[in-house]
This record gives C-alpha cells, sequence and structure tokens, in this order.
C-alpha cells in the first residue's frame, strides 16, 4: 500500500480495475469491401467511428486511473477531480496510451507503463489513442434496382428482405415451395449483381461455400447486407 501511495503522489495515476477497409480475397474469389456503416443515426447526420492519435503534455499529478487495454497496453479508466487530465480535458475515458516521453508503450505491460510514468519529470508527454465520433451529412437511403424496377431501402437490409417485400419472384419451380426462408441452406436465392457489388457486404462463409461454381457477379441475396445502391437481376431459370 505504501509504494502505491507513494506512486499516486509522484504520478496522479491510479491503478484502477479499433476502421479498415480492404478488399480481400477467398480462394480466388475477390471480395469487395464492406461499405461503412454508421455507428447512429438523426434526420440529418450520420455518425462515424474513428481512431485518432493524440499529443498532449501534462503537469503532475495528472489525477488518471489506469487499467489493462485487453491483453496487451494501457488505458485511462477514470479521470480524478483536481488532477491535470481532469482540469484540462486533454485526456477522456476509454483513451489508450501510445508513448510516455516518447517511448512507445502500446504493448508494454501495466507495470512497464508505471515505471515510466514514475521516472517522468513534472511535464509528462504523452500520445493516446482515442475512439472519435465524426459527424456527415445523412446519406440518401440505397436504391435497390431491378430490370425496370428500383426502389429506396433501409441501409443495412439483408437483399432478400427487400426484392421480397418488393414483389420480386426470386425462386422458380419447386424452390418456392422449398426454399429455406433466408437461412442461407437451400441456395436457391441467387442473383447476378449488374452493379455496386462494392455495396454490398462480404460473402459469408456459408455463401462462399456455395459460390465456388458460379459466377463471380453472384451472390445469395439471403447472405447479403445492402449498403449502398445497387443493381441485380434474377438469373433465369435452368
Amino acid at each position: 500500500m505504501t509504494a502505491l501511495v507513494a506512486m499516486v503522489a509522484l504520478t496522479g495515476f491510479l491503478a484502477g480495475p479499433q476502421l479498415c477497409l480492404r478488399t480481400h480475397s477467398h480462394g480466388g474469389r475477390v471480395v469487395p469491401p464492406l461499405a461503412e456503416m454508421p455507428v447512429r443515426s438523426d434526420e440529418n447526420f450520420d455518425y462515424f467511428r474513428r481512431e485518432r492519435e493524440v499529443a498532449v503534455t501534462l503537469p503532475k499529478p495528472l489525477g488518471a486511473v489506469l487499467g489493462e487495454s485487453g491483453t496487451v497496453g494501457v488505458k485511462v479508466d477514470d479521470l480524478q477531480e483536481g488532477g491535470s487530465a481532469f482540469e484540462t480535458k486533454l485526456l477522456r475515458k476509454g483513451d489508450r496510451l501510445l508513448t510516455v516521453m516518447d517511448a512507445d508503450v502500446s504493448q508494454a505491460s501495466f507495470d512497464a507503463v508505471m515505471e515510466l510514468l514514475i521516472a517522468a519529470p513534472d511535464e509528462v508527454d504523452l500520445k493516446v489513442k482515442r475512439n472519435v465520433l465524426i459527424k456527415k451529412p445523412r446519406a440518401a437511403d440505397p436504391v435497390v434496382t431491378i430490370g425496370d424496377v428500383e426502389g429506396p431501402v433501409e441501409r443495412g437490409v439483408i437483399l432478400r428482405t427487400a426484392l421480397v417485400k418488393g414483389g420480386v419472384e426470386l425462386y422458380h419451380g419447386m424452390n418456392k415451395l422449398t426454399n429455406c426462408g433466408g437461412v442461407g441452406q437451400c441456395s436457391s436465392c441467387w442473383v447476378n449483381v449488374l452493379a455496386g457489388a462494392e455495396n454490398l457486404s462480404p460473402p459469408t462463409d456459408a455463401e462462399l461455400k456455395k459460390l465456388a461454381k458460379k459466377p463471380e457477379t453472384y451472390r445469395m441475396s439471403c447472405q447479403a447486407f445492402v449498403n449502398g445502391d445497387v443493381e441485380v437481376e434474377v438469373p433465369p431459370a435452368k
């Protein structure tokens, strides 16, 4: 306990209790990137989560309660009134420490970070990674086009759901009676994507197993989420 009190007196730190879009390949088949979805929306704006690196310099005591961040690294769990972090609002709950006095601590243990903070001068230079929300004017609802018919749909809707609600006949013959109802088992709701493949979610593992003998532009409509404008056609019955 004496060591902890000394540590707090020196540093003001207490021990308390990440967007990447890429095109990838599955078995030689190129999968389009997932269109980014907002974390929330209102009438005027879509809100997206971003990670930013922020550099701050704070005098001791900082008054920050630190905790382990997953398996490696350290994050800010809380801020105490009277500490410079609380008063200046330069640190925030959830910030992950990247450097202390230019020393990389992104993968460091909790004890190693505390040692650096104790040894730091009265003015402590920190770099942290912070989750922030940015807002953009709300995009129009995606439009699904099939043949001469098009219409707006809710962003994130399953393509099969949008097509069925729009009166599109996805199934032929006995598949009208025997289809699985959109759970990815029957392999009978295929569509040919004519445009906007990048605005559909990547194929699921279940879909990839069934795609091997299908054209590159085919998707199982029950496995695809609509994140932007897309044009499709229902392949003719064989």
